[in-house]
């Protein structure tokens, strides 16, 4: 990247866990001056011990970033906070509604000192809801969401998703109401606030699935590992499992010559007549005979020559090594908290700033004496102790 888009951007970011935190990263790697404000005992997603799962946890979200210490129940934090408030350009904050203004630092009390403030506040719920006050973690809003629901066999129990989508959906539109609201302030030369919702994030993703069910009545339900409505899905393979979407006519008429099954060709004769989605399990048993039968590598392979959509179904381990992904540097490290050795983490699909993986993230208050004058001076016991 030539010019950092955020360079002249200071961000303080009140966050724990991940939406807030993701939404900070984000920023940071365009080049903002991303201010975490930690407690004297840090983060609480800080890990304890080097490497262990909740320290590369704290890794993948908090890289490039600096930290301040401050005891916001104390005077001296609050007079802190205020100095920080007057160079700040941005707030993010993913604390539990009631808790920023608990804390000194709810919209309207950083407003007094700093009109032109850009202030985004992800909760689980919003502000303004008959919910606020309910604690809202990631697997909560996937319950709620629908998501859970829409996750598994048709027959089986509903399922969690493997990541942890709506924090990060979350974290994603935080960084986008920061931009809006940077943008509005380059406008009209004013401040703003976002009241951002883990629910009405994860609501944004169901497209069609609302009018199903509001105005067709027609509830989606679960559909495995088929997708709903297009003839695409997982099917098994001799050493593994591989995704096929043979979605148009074209490809259609190749998987049938592939799989060397001429009676697939009747219920996909014409583009406007397409039965396949009436006949699935029937046409899926014929499909998946012939897949058993081969490895992944050659089902993707003999599917790649004649243009019909394939791809294995990659554990994590397999996705990191893949050619793709190494060409396009989505495997990064970046040094450890401390600097002794370095953790893997993804890297980002947009450009960042150069320094954006050359430093990890900060110790607890490290950069505190650097940006206020004034060292940090916490309660020992306080801190996470970390076993090297």
């Amino acid at each position: 990247m030539d010019a950092a888009p955020l360079s002249d951007i200071r961000v303080l970011e009140f966050g724990h866990y991940i939406a807030g935190p993701f939404c900070g990263q984000i920023l940071a790697d365009q080049g903002a001056d991303v201010i975490k404000v930690e407690p004297p005992e840090g983060d609480a997603s800080r890990g304890t011990e080097t490497l262990s799962y909740n320290d590369v946890y704290f890794h993948a979200l908090n890289r490039n970033k600096r930290s301040v210490m401050l005891d916001l129940k104390s005077d001296a934090g609050q007079e802190a906070l205020v100095a920080l408030l007057r160079t700040a350009d941005v707030v993010v904050t993913n604390y539990a509604v009631g808790i920023p203004e608990r804390l000194g630092f709810g919209y309207a009390q950083v407003r007094d000192v700093n009109p032109r403030l850009v202030y985004v506040h992800a909760s689980g719920f919003g502000n303004d809801s008959p919910y606020a006050k309910r604690p809202a973690f990631d697997g909560i809003i996937q319950a709620m969401s629908g998501l859970v629901h829409l996750t598994g066999e048709p027959d089986g129990m509903p399922m969690q998703a493997g990541l942890f989508v709506p924090d990060h959906v979350t974290g994603l539109y935080a960084a986008l109401a920061v931009m809006f609201g940077l943008s509005r302030r380059g406008a009209a030369g004013e401040g703003s606030f976002t009241d951002l919702s883990m629910l009405d994030s994860m609501m944004s993703l169901l497209g069609p699935c609302l009018a199903e069910a509001v105005q067709l009545g027609v509830s989606p339900m679960r559909v495995g590992s088929k997708v709903r409505r297009s003839y695409a899905g997982t099917y098994t393979a001799a050493d593994g499992y591989v995704y096929l979407a043979p979605m148009t006519l074209r490809m259609w008429t190749a998987l049938a010559g592939v799989v060397d099954a001429p009676e697939l060709l009747p219920y996909f004769a014409a583009p406007a007549a397409d039965t396949r989605l009436d006949h699935r399990d029937e046409l899926d048993r014929t499909i998946e005979a012939w897949t058993r039968a081969h490895p992944v590598a050659e089902v993707v392979a003999r599917m790649g020559d004649v243009g019909v959509p394939c791809s294995p179904i990659f554990t994590v381990d397999a996705l990191a090594a893949d050619p793709h992904v190494r060409h396009r540097a989505m495997v990064r490290s970046i040094p450890l908290e401390g600097g002794d050795g370095e953790v893997i983490v993804p890297g980002s699909p947009l450009p960042v700033v150069g320094t954006a993986f050359s430093t990890g993230p900060p110790s607890i208050g490290q950069h505190t004496k650097e940006i206020l004058g004034t060292a940090p001076d916490p309660d020992p016991a306080a801190r996470p102790a970390r076993s090297e």
